[in-house]
């Protein structure tokens, strides 16, 4: 930065960056001044540089999130859960739903390497700690999204399973999984509040999130049009006092030139 003190007669000093300009030849002192000037546009031309980066990502997860919220949209399920109440108690549900989903991966490897057997009916017996878990987010999302897990006639559900309930019960909870992982991503990176989405999700909820969405990303791309127009302003600047410090060191070695020639 430039610092200019006690500019007043023959008090008068100017120093920039603790360099005296006071006994240096105005020629040099005055190309100093335009390359701390020049140094000062570049500085702001790197921060424009930075911010447009920064409005590009932002610009770009926006459109990211409007396209998963489109995916979304394309499959009539999101329709069919009834949503946590809030996004701590959703993370914690996703957290139960992988927990249990892994505890049927694992079944059904042991059932591969036939290390696990079925009882006399023919069924599979789910630990309890994952029935449990599996009991609490399936009574809440809604028995009609896991028709392979809640299989009797009055569907309601026990721990016991066909091979090709566990088989169908593996799509069902990736499929949960797989949607609260979207939803969370979406509200917490699209910054858009989970009460929005209506529960359950509601298709009009969904269109106004997607164009809430597109034109965030608008807004970033305009912004950014307005900091080029100020990065192209101090880009000309830093180039004009580049020149103007050449050219002063230039006209001061010719004047030494000729000082001496005469």
């Amino acid at each position: 930065m430039t610092q200019i003190n006690n500019i007043n007669g023959t008090a008068g000093s100017m120093n920039i960056d603790g360099i005296d300009l006071k006994n240096m030849s105005p020629f040099t002192a005055a190309a100093l001044v335009q390359l701390e000037i020049a140094k000062t546009n570049k500085d702001t031309a790197t921060q424009y540089i930075n911010e447009m980066k920064a409005q590009n990502d932002r610009a770009r997860q926006y459109m990211e999130e409007a396209d998963k919220l489109r995916q979304l949209r394309s499959d009539p399920a999101y329709e069919k859960y009834n949503l946590p109440g809030s996004l701590d108690e959703m993370k914690s549900t996703l957290k139960d739903v992988s927990s249990v989903k892994n505890t049927y991966v694992t079944m059904e490897a042991q059932i591969a390497a036939g290390t696990l057997k079925p009882d006399k009916n023919g069924l599979y017996q789910l630990p309890a700690e994952a029935d449990a878990k599996l009991r609490g987010f399936v009574d809440k999302a809604g028995h009609d999204n896991f028709e392979n897990i809640t299989r009797t006639a009055d569907n309601s559900f026990d721990n016991y399973h066909f091979k090709s309930e566990l088989d169908g019960g593996l799509k069902e909870l990736e499929k949960y999984e797989a949607f609260l992982k979207e939803i969370i991503d979406i509200v917490e990176n699209g910054d858009i509040p989970l009460e929005q989405f209506g529960n359950p999700i509601k298709l009009d909820n969904l269109n106004a999130i997607i164009s809430s969405l597109e034109h965030q990303a608008e807004n970033c791309n305009s912004d950014n049009q307005t900091q080029m127009v100020k990065l192209q302003d101090k880009m000309g600047q830093y180039n004009s006092y580049i020149s103007g410090s050449s050219d002063m060191i230039k006209t001061g070695a010719q004047l030494q030139q000729s000082i001496l020639k005469s």
